[in-house]
């Protein structure tokens, strides 16, 4: 296991100084940003130059990575059926596992890391179901930051998918082998794909 924990944090429409109390609480001194538009017409404090600046100011190293461990992606052979993308097409990608292998190349320097997106519940947020899955098959450790200071680990937020959706997978016949428990966790995931991954268009 790579031994300097990582977190993961959504900024949602805190404000700045919210924002950085949460950081000095976890001793957090990089963040790595994971949105593919880094930029938000409703806080604008979190837009990307301006971030990296506040960020600096206050001595925590700003890396935007949202180029290559985004969750937005318009080729349409990296949709789902339902229109949405498909997280396990996108982990496949080069450049995806070239920016996987580049955090963790970062995580290894010692650096206090906490990847960062906009959507405030880690369930709801690819930061957990693409990015920290791919890092915890790399034994990778990793909690998730809530609003309220507290974390919740990886492991945590995979049971709650584990039993939101694996009593409702399909009926096996009596000739079928039983499944494991990777392979309901995998289902699981997919399933929950159908539900948060990105739409192209979606807004427009």
């Amino acid at each position: 296991m790579v031994s300097n924990a990582l977190k993961t944090i959504g900024h949602s429409n805190i404000q700045k100084d919210t924002f950085l109390d949460i950081l000095y609480h976890h001793h957090i001194n990089c963040i790595i940003d994971l949105r593919s538009a880094p930029y938000s017409r409703y806080n604008p404090q979190f837009n990307r130059e301006t971030l990296k600046t506040d960020l600096e100011i206050n001595e925590i190293e700003y890396i935007y990575m949202g180029d290559r461990l985004g969750a937005r992606y318009e080729d349409k052979n990296l949709l789902l059926d339902n229109g949405k993308v498909d997280f396990d097409k996108i982990k496949a990608l080069p450049s995806f596992i070239a920016g996987i292998e580049s955090l963790i190349n970062k995580i290894k320097t010692g650096h206090k890391i906490s990847l960062m997106c906009a959507e405030k519940d880690p369930f709801n947020c690819h930061r957990f179901m693409l990015i920290s899955r791919a890092l915890a098959k790399k034994n990778v450790n990793i909690e998730h930051i809530l609003s309220d200071k507290n974390t919740v680990s990886q492991d945590e937020l995979e049971e709650k998918l584990f039993n939101k959706y694996t009593d409702k997978s399909p009926q096996m016949s009596l000739f079928e082998p039983v499944r494991s428990r990777t392979e309901l966790l995998d289902f699981a995931y997919k399933k929950h794909n159908i539900y948060t991954g990105f739409t192209p268009n979606a807004n427009s």
